[in-house]
């Protein structure tokens, strides 16, 4: 039987990468700078990613692409190359990962009770997104909620660990508030892989054609949007 090729793909921030599985085992990374948002570079990587272990891209059986929220661009760039080969591969199954929990995957080993994923939402708001332990896997606590940063802490629980690309942007520091080392703040493409990995074991494909950017608003952009568009 043929095993399982996977590829992953993160742009949503400055560091981008690109992932490969293989039956369902985590075999290759390869980063890149992403600040350019250049789709040529992010196609490029995936072709080097894939020459180095001889696989051509019509071997390929899983795509699972980080969501958002994130860089406008950057998640634009990114779910464009996943729709592309999606549409050159019919039988590519895709997964859409949200970026949080991929971000989450960084504190799988460090010792939290209650975890909180902060991205930056602007204006003094950011994306927060709480998340618990639960058989063994990092599993969501709750919708997401884009609220200012003292509005966050006051109601979330403690002890709180907080991780996330948010925290170079706001003061979230507070009682029963530890902030994790910054290097872990940045989604990878091997959290992104390990992420679809899992829905893909349970089924959570997204038709190619369906896939679109998830963006992190505060409530007065949207409702100024909401405002221009009527």
């Amino acid at each position: 039987m043929k095993p399982i090729v996977s590829i992953a793909i993160e742009t949503s921030c400055r560091q981008g990468g690109v992932a490969l599985g293989l039956e369902g085992r985590l075999v290759k990374t390869i980063g890149f700078d992403a600040s350019a948002r250049h789709a040529t570079q992010l196609v490029r990587r995936l072709a080097d990613l894939l020459a180095e272990a001889t696989v051509k891209p019509t071997d390929l059986d899983e795509l699972y692409v980080s969501v958002g929220p994130g860089s406008f661009t950057g998640l634009r760039v990114g779910i464009t190359v996943a729709r592309t080969l999606g549409q050159l591969l019919p039988s590519l199954r895709c997964v859409a990962v949200p970026t949080p929990l991929a971000v989450a995957q960084n504190a799988r080993d460090l010792p939290w009770e209650h975890l909180a994923v902060v991205l930056d939402a602007r204006d003094g708001y950011i994306h927060a997104s709480l998340f618990a332990r639960g058989d063994e896997q990092i599993v969501p606590n709750g919708p997401p909620a884009v609220v200012p940063v003292r509005e966050f802490l006051a109601s979330a629980p403690r002890p709180l660990t907080l991780i996330g690309e948010g925290l170079d942007y706001h003061d979230c520091r507070g009682d029963g508030v530890t902030a994790a080392d910054s290097a872990l703040r940045l989604p990878t493409p091997a959290g992104v892989w390990h992420v679809g990995a899992l829905m893909a074991r349970r089924r959570r494909f997204t038709d190619s054609r369906t896939l679109l950017p998830v963006y992190a608003h505060n409530p007065e952009t949207a409702r100024l949007w909401k405002k221009e568009d009527s």
